[in-house]
């Protein structure tokens, strides 16, 4: 294991870091105290201080109202050593925007799982070391059309009702404007950044801790409640937040629109892929058109090309360590 050194170069009053073993299987966990009552905390990671431009990286961050330590379970890549120092900013995130702690659970479904795809296997176990915002709705006709001044979306220009007919390309393109304008009024956490969620932090948000087929449970006799597809959308897409969130707080992580995920589609270790190319980006979630079982938690049979403009396709954003740091 590598030995760690922690700092707190902005810390405030009495902030500190501490390495201790983690209770059931001794790795080590890295917990903060003294921390104020308000704002949020991050915590960065560099290899070395020696150079004049120490490369700081993200590699976690907390609301204080929601965490008051960090239990940031360190993990070994390699290097000799490593320093992370803890900064606190005083700030308060966009309401639309919630908080989730890492964790780990259980991607992809059983082999029973009734409605499953070839490609939603073989279910494993999978680690979020960092916490992340994401947000409480897809992304609307209004969020979008003030930030890219146009409105691609085949239904009337309504503000309530999610964007749809957005490509990959685009979506990725409204984060990074999104980051520039948050940043430019200093809001966001140090080192952070709006994105695309990857595939396993969609799935890890939307089942919110549960285990079955829908973030609610197996059945699909109360999905109505909880998204909009086949069965009750009268094919058109509904504004965001009308019917019931998961336990997290998320609005229609099942149906009404596919969401866009960064990854590429690719087979699970030990499966199968309905496409071999690579060049397909993930969309999660299933739409207001679907039937059922494509609204499932683990269900990810619908990827496409990223300038495919879909009718059924929007997305949401995420909050979180830029990608090739996001599992650093």
């Amino acid at each position: 294991m590598a030995s760690f050194s922690l700092g707190t170069p902005l810390a405030l009053g009495q902030m500190r870091l501490h390495v201790e073993s983690s209770s059931s299987d001794r790795s080590p966990v890295i917990t903060s105290s003294n921390l104020p009552k308000s704002g949020l905390a991050v915590i960065s990671r560099a290899d070395s201080l020696i150079s004049k431009k120490v490369k700081w990286s993200p590699v976690h961050a907390f609301p204080v109202q929601k965490q008051s330590k960090a239990q940031l379970r360190l993990k070994n890549t390699g290097s000799s050593s490593a320093f992370f120092r803890l900064i606190w900013q005083d700030i308060t995130l966009p309401d639309q925007l919630v908080w989730i702690p890492p964790g780990q659970f259980v991607m992809g479904s059983p082999d029973d799982e009734s409605g499953r795809f070839m490609d939603e296997g073989p279910a494993h176990t999978t680690d979020v070391p960092h916490g992340f915002w994401i947000s409480r709705y897809e992304v609307t006709q209004k969020n979008y059309k003030e930030l890219m001044g146009e409105n691609p979306s085949s239904t009337e220009d309504s503000p309530d009702l999610p964007v749809n007919r957005v490509t990959w390309h685009e979506a990725v393109e409204y984060c990074k404007r999104l980051t520039n304008a948050e940043g430019s009024i200093g809001r966001l956490p140090s080192g952070y950044v709006y994105r695309l969620p990857t595939e396993t932090e969609w799935e890890y948000a939307c089942r919110a801790g549960s285990k079955g087929a829908y973030s609610y449970g197996d059945s699909a006799d109360s999905l109505s409640e909880y998204g909009w597809w086949a069965g009750n959308s009268g094919n058109q897409p509904e504004p965001v937040g009308k019917l019931k969130p998961n336990t997290w707080g998320l609005y229609d992580m099942h149906g009404n629109l596919f969401e866009w995920c960064n990854d590429a589609y690719v087979a699970y270790p030990g499966g199968r892929a309905f496409s071999t190319t690579g060049k397909m980006k993930v969309l999660r979630g299933g739409a207001y058109y679907c039937p059922s079982n494509i609204l499932r938690s683990a269900c990810r049979a619908e990827a496409q090309e990223p300038d495919y403009r879909w009718i059924l396709a929007g997305f949401r954003v995420v909050l979180a360590p830029p990608l090739g740091q996001a599992n650093d």
